[in-house]
């Protein structure tokens, strides 16, 4: 079906970082995000097992080019070959085919296990988060990220069997729009953790925030001490540094980078962004998340 193009949001993105490098005193942004890595390309530590993982906000299946084409989505994640794919905008949300599954749709087209975490609902979709993996899902939970008066938000954390006595954690999240928000919610990220069984985890997903030194970025980084940080916004000229994978410190985060390709470029605003990550054993059987 065709629709009207979805809006863009680098132009108000770059207009505040204009107006941010005027500030006197003010860090030049764009020479500090341009010191950040773009891709890795390290080696595991031995006796690490492999976990290729990936996050991408998918904008409901809907391309830059405005057609709506899950099936495109779908060949996408089958190319990437990973294990565990973290996705943000899965399902309806005023715009794509109501009525169509898209949790169901993808797990089908990529013979992978679907977690659905929605945040929106509707009598014939839903929307919002999802992991699909090919490894054994131990147990999972639904993190509930929505503040007042502003668009629900979520996470999803899956327990994950890597191999015979590995597991990890894995969160997909998508954050708010405004950074009292977005501090908001990395508060309700680590207060989880907290309570949670200590495991190797993984944190990724859609951030929304594109500022180096933001607080939400460094409560996060001092809970998880690596991260994959590309600039995969927007997908036609990426930028920005809004999806991001964080590692936290018993794992090893050896290779990532932005998936561009003819095809990455048109089926969604932003790029997949991918990453193998080495876990170390993990001692005690299976249990909760």
């Amino acid at each position: 079906m065709t629709l009207p193009p979805p809006p863009s949001r680098i132009a108000p993105a770059m207009a505040l970082l204009r107006r941010l490098r005027r500030r006197p005193g003010m860090p030049d942004f764009h020479r500090v995000a341009a010191a950040i890595p773009d891709e890795r390309h390290d080696r595991l530590p031995d006796g690490f097992s492999p976990l290729h993982i990936a996050s991408w906000n998918v904008h409901s299946c809907v391309g830059i080019d405005a057609r709506f084409a899950p099936d495109r989505i779908a060949a996408v994640i089958r190319s990437l070959e990973v294990d565990v794919i973290g996705l943000q905008e899965v399902g309806w949300h005023h715009r794509g085919e109501v009525g169509l599954d898209q949790f169901a749709f993808l797990a089908a087209q990529t013979g992978m296990t679907a977690l659905a975490g929605p945040t929106k609902h509707h009598r014939t979709a839903h929307y919002g988060n999802a992991l699909l993996t090919r490894l054994p899902v131990l147990g999972h939970d639904l993190i509930d990220l929505s503040e007042k008066l502003r668009e629900p938000r979520g996470a999803l954390a899956a327990h994950l069997e890597v191999r015979p006595g590995v597991e990890a954690r894995v969160i997909v999240a998508h954050f708010g729009l405004d950074p009292w928000e977005r501090n908001a919610q990395v508060a309700r990220i680590l207060a989880y953790l907290d309570g949670a069984r200590p495991l190797p985890t993984i944190f990724m997903g859609d951030l929304n925030e594109w500022l180096p030194s933001a607080r939400c970025l460094r409560r996060l980084s001092a809970r998880f001490p690596d991260c994959a940080a590309p600039r995969s916004f927007h997908a036609k000229l990426p930028t920005l540094r809004l999806d991001r994978i964080f590692v936290s410190g018993e794992a090893c985060l050896a290779r990532y980078g932005v998936v561009r390709t003819k095809v990455t470029r048109l089926a969604s605003d932003h790029l997949p962004v991918t990453a193998l990550i080495g876990v170390p054993p993990v001692q005690g059987g299976t249990g909760s998340p």
